[in-house]
């Protein structure tokens, strides 16, 4: 589900096997597929990228940004149409994984998604009012914690709900979960970057000896396979 390293050999992480676990108790469900564009070390380029690209304004005065920004365009191109194939059927519209922490919108990943998936129509999801407790509650799965205005046009849709970095993946299940119980058939998460600590369990064998090759856009990130 999450892309990263599987210590002892079960299907899932710890942290996604929590999700699971408080879907069934919530009676909630989460997104029935994940997509990595890339890969993030932490204290790597490519995480100060994701830092980056939203801390100055679009353009090429912030490198980040051009980067982050060629990232998606690379697959709006190559891989967009993938996701409409297979099992899963062809997708109807996006959404945005907003931000619980305050940023002012619209949030640079709303550009960003139109690049990653060109002329696919947009719904609004937003971070939903009240209190939103610590940061450790945000690293649970809480559906409440976003709100879809509009569940007519998520209805029996397939939602493809896009995220610049998982490092748990809570805010992505979460909004998944809210899309889930708005009505929407299928989601599927869409990541620009799955960020790994390389001091973290048995990220830094991951890293040294799977993450090897430089970024590929002839690589689908879909279906993991060349181009």
């Amino acid at each position: 589900m999450c892309a990263g390293p599987l210590a002892d050999g079960g299907a899932l992480c710890s942290a996604c096997a929590a999700h699971r676990r408080q879907a069934q108790t919530l009676g909630a469900e989460t997104a029935d597929r994940t997509v990595f564009v890339a890969y993030s070390a932490a204290g790597s380029q490519s995480d100060w990228d994701m830092h980056r690209y939203k801390a100055a304004s679009p353009g090429p005065a912030n490198p980040s940004w051009m980067r982050t920004a060629g990232l998606a365009a690379h697959f709006g191109v190559m891989h967009r149409t993938c996701l409409d194939a297979g099992q899963f059927g062809p997708v109807d519209a996006f959404a945005v994984v907003p931000s619980l922490g305050g940023r002012p919108t619209p949030h640079p990943l709303e550009t960003l998604a139109a690049y990653l998936l060109p002329r696919l129509p947009a719904v609004a999801l937003s971070a939903a009012a009240g209190d939103r407790g610590d940061r450790d509650q945000r690293r649970v799965l809480r559906p409440d914690f976003f709100a879809v205005s509009d569940h007519e046009a998520v209805h029996g849709r397939h939602i493809v709900l896009v995220d610049d970095t998982w490092v748990t993946g809570s805010h992505l299940q979460s909004a998944a979960a809210a899309l889930r119980q708005a009505g929407a058939a299928r989601v599927t998460g869409l990541v620009l970057a799955r960020r790994l600590r390389p001091g973290w369990g048995t990220n830094a064998d991951f890293i040294a000896e799977q993450l090897v090759r430089p970024y590929d856009i002839a690589v689908c990130p879909v279906n993991r396979h060349v181009e």
